[in-house]
């Protein structure tokens, strides 16, 4: 592994810029060195350069040939509340379904599928979570320094749950409960309700070769 020297560095690259793009070229490590100390940048720089371990805080994923005034910004990917607190225990479901090519919400009509895992617990609750796919989609236009058109920003076509309740304990659905019921007992979704209302038990004994297992 080569050696290098901080003045001679300083020397020949005196600009941020110019350093962070030697040493991505050299080594395929983006460095963040925009507002560090001058003694930092080129010893962070050095140590990337020789193989050494960098502190995080000048580690990016940011190509330094990119300015970032030519960069679209991205939303941020929504977050999911916690799961429902007033559901009942994980250990307490006895099946699981999941239905991968589901009509997506905010397209019904489409050619746009989500996937959907569904629950049911031991006292005949039933359960819903939309799981994705999660879908960048261009936001607005504006014309970039080169006179090309591009999105102001990307954002995300999330059709995203948390566990919501489908079926209660008493038999009766809730309102998109009743919509998902309907299709999944219906012509339009292949009968999938049968596949969804089982117990894995009353299933499984079925086909039990071992009392004693």
């Amino acid at each position: 592994m080569a050696t290098y020297d901080i003045e001679a560095l300083k020397a020949d690259l005196p600009t941020a810029k110019d350093l962070a793009q030697f040493v991505f070229d050299r080594t395929g490590i983006s460095l963040d060195l925009i507002g560090k100390s001058k003694d930092d940048q080129y010893q962070v720089a050095k140590n990337a350069l020789e193989g050494k371990k960098i502190p995080s805080e000048f580690a990016t994923d940011l190509n330094p040939y990119i300015d970032k005034k030519d960069l679209i910004p991205v939303d941020e990917v929504r977050k999911l509340p916690p799961r429902n607190p007033e559901l009942p225990d994980i250990d307490s479901r006895v099946h699981f379904f999941g239905a991968f090519n589901m009509p997506h919400p905010n397209d019904p009509q489409g050619d746009k599928k989500v996937q959907i895992n569904f629950w049911k617990y031991d006292n005949g609750l039933i359960t819903y979570q939309i799981m994705g796919p999660l879908e960048q989609i261009p936001v607005g236009e504006k014309i970039n320094r080169y006179g090309q058109t591009v999105p102001e920003k990307y954002s995300w076509l999330d059709p995203r749950t948390e566990e919501l309740i489908l079926r209660r304990p008493d038999g009766t659905y809730t309102e998109k409960g009743r919509g998902l019921y309907a299709f999944c007992s219906g012509e339009k979704g292949s009968g999938l309700w049968t596949m969804i209302d089982r117990n894995i038990m009353s299933v499984a004994a079925k086909n039990i070769t071992d009392p004693w297992a």
